[in-house]
């Protein structure tokens, strides 16, 4: 196994008619299944790193992010975390592949007012690595790349 594995892969490819790029507000959730260990505070903690992804990489793309009231022409991304697994740093430290860290998740985009869906990813992460590299790293740092694999799908990229 490779120390990194990234995946983005299309459930429901966007719908053509109403692209995901036409919207000018959004609303994103993260929530997660219920036999999923992720804590309310990881849960923001990671809804705060998707924000700051989709605002570093495209500034000017939404009007307004997670507002009360966003008013019309508001884009719902509901980001349902399956698999959150902190793995373990001693395993990992003693050989790769072992203690792995994950992070999956399906990611719906849909129109906020009639909640139609417009299109649905799944956004896989693991981390393998072993070594001192292995033994250092943590559930944080692979979140932040699970964030930003997520705001690129929400802002209608494929990486």
């Amino acid at each position: 196994m490779r120390g990194r594995e990234d995946r983005l892969e299309w459930l429901l490819p966007p719908r053509a008619d109403m692209p995901p790029t036409q919207f000018a507000n959004l609303i994103i959730r993260v929530e997660s299944k219920s036999d999923v260990p992720v804590t309310s505070a990881g849960k923001e903690r990671i809804l705060n790193l998707i924000i700051k992804n989709i605002r570093t990489e495209v500034p000017n793309r939404f009007q307004t992010i997670n507002q009360a009231s966003p008013g019309p022409s508001t884009l719902n991304a509901t980001v349902m975390i399956k698999r959150y697994e902190e793995g373990n740093a001693f395993a990992r430290l003693m050989l790769a592949g072992l203690g792995q860290i994950h992070i999956d998740a399906d990611i719906v985009l849909s129109e906020e007012g009639t909640k139609e869906s417009l299109a649905q990813y799944e956004v896989s992460k693991t981390f393998a690595w072993g070594g001192m590299y292995g033994g250092l790293t943590d559930i944080m740092d692979v979140e932040d790349g699970f964030a930003k694999a997520v705001a690129t799908s929400i802002v209608g990229r494929k990486e």
